[in-house]
């Protein structure tokens, strides 16, 4: 028997398979995807000796649906399986065009993926600080105007406003790119406070935000070695909400966690700064003054103590009720695997509140002890 050198990329083919629906394919399409899929390779040989006068049609056809998709993997399996294809037909009928042309598609593809992959590498340290947002699913556009991506820093604003300020009346607990010039200029958004009065003017202050790759980028993405301290003050000052960090362990600068985030919760506790609850005048505070217990299904794991009446002096309940957790206490999944996916507490913690391997922040009742007043109990 003639021996098969396929020559197959084995790539995202037998991860992803190959999306296409059978409807409109052809009995040899369809006879040829279930025996790729399931790797025989004797049945595969049998269809192409047996097709030579379909093989070549259907190969185009692969090609012609790869360019049409949108998605690299979608795009890469389609094109791996007119590979295998067109490689069996070159060892089996002599003809290598085929096979040549489709490996061509799929470096260029690759390229193209490798060039977005880099990219994407590019941006990332604009993120490493808990909290910090690349903004730039405009870039284009940003462009076209000479500007750079935004970096939006979370922590600066949390300096000055609590979440509540912004959440969810403004936006929604959650990463959105929705933000445009337009309605910012026109007071809806960012332009709710950069309007020149509470903030900065956006209109005529472009580069206080499209600041990446340029030196104002430092301060932002590494307060602990750049931040400047006198200019964060000067803005408290004008706002109202104080900034004394000599009150600070650390006397005068911003104090940092084990893992590098900034304790908010002993800012709040020794009073170095007081941040807004609200943009707007007249909004009714809502509170909880309750804790809820979730108990460690391990003995050598301390239980969890919610705080209802420390996050309600942070964010809003409708920030955190009916979604990600229902009303009903239990009805939520809430545990490590759950939040390290960005459900449950992942909401926020580890993207803009303090990371999961801070385990003791959360964990601090050891299991049979007096949980005092947690009155509320859910099993982790």
């Amino acid at each position: 028997m003639k021996r098969i050198v396929t020559g197959v990329l084995v790539s995202a083919a037998l991860a992803f398979m190959v999306t296409a629906p059978a409807f409109g394919e052809s009995k040899f399409r369809q006879d040829f995807k279930k025996s790729y899929e399931a790797n025989r390779f004797d049945a595969l040989g049998f269809l192409v000796r047996t097709n030579k006068a379909t093989i070549p049609g259907e190969i185009l056809t692969l090609i012609d649906e790869a360019a049409k998709a949108e998605d690299h993997h979608e795009k890469m399996a389609i094109l791996d399986l007119a590979n295998t294809m067109a490689t069996m037909y070159r060892e089996w009928h002599g003809e290598g065009k085929y096979v040549d042309q489709v490996s061509a598609l799929q470096k260029v593809e690759l390229a193209k993926e490798e060039a977005r992959v880099a990219e994407e590498e590019k941006w990332k340290k604009y993120e490493t600080f808990t909290g910090n947002f690349i903004l730039r699913s405009k870039q284009a556009q940003m462009e076209a105007k000479k500007l750079t991506p935004v970096i939006f820093p979370h922590w600066v604003h949390r300096l000055y406003y609590d979440c509540k300020a912004c959440h969810p009346s403004i936006f929604p607990m959650k990463r959105t790119n929705s933000m445009s010039q337009v309605d910012i200029l026109a007071g809806k958004s960012c332009g709710e406070c950069h309007n020149g009065v509470e903030a900065f003017s956006a209109k005529e202050n472009c580069e206080r935000c499209h600041v990446s790759g340029k030196p104002a980028e430092a301060a932002l993405i590494s307060p602990k070695k750049s931040a400047d301290i006198n200019k964060l003050k000067a803005s408290a000052d004008r706002l109202g909400t104080g900034l004394n960090l000599d009150l600070m362990p650390t006397k005068g600068s911003l104090p940092f966690d084990r893992f590098g985030n900034i304790d908010w919760l002993l800012m709040r506790k020794l009073k170095a700064h007081e941040p807004k609850k609200s943009i707007k005048p007249g909004v009714k505070e809502e509170r909880r003054d309750n804790e809820i217990l979730f108990e460690s299904p391990m003995p050598y794991v301390k239980n969890s103590i919610f705080s209802h009446t420390l996050h309600t002096e942070l964010v809003e309940c409708a920030s955190c009720h009916p979604e990600p957790f229902k009303e009903e206490l239990g009805s939520t999944v809430a545990n490590k695997a759950a939040m390290g996916q960005g459900a449950s507490c992942g909401t926020c913690h580890n993207r803009v509140s303090f990371k999961f391997a801070d385990c003791n922040r959360c964990h601090v009742k050891p299991v049979g002890e007096d949980p005092g007043k947690a009155l509320l109990r859910k099993k982790l």
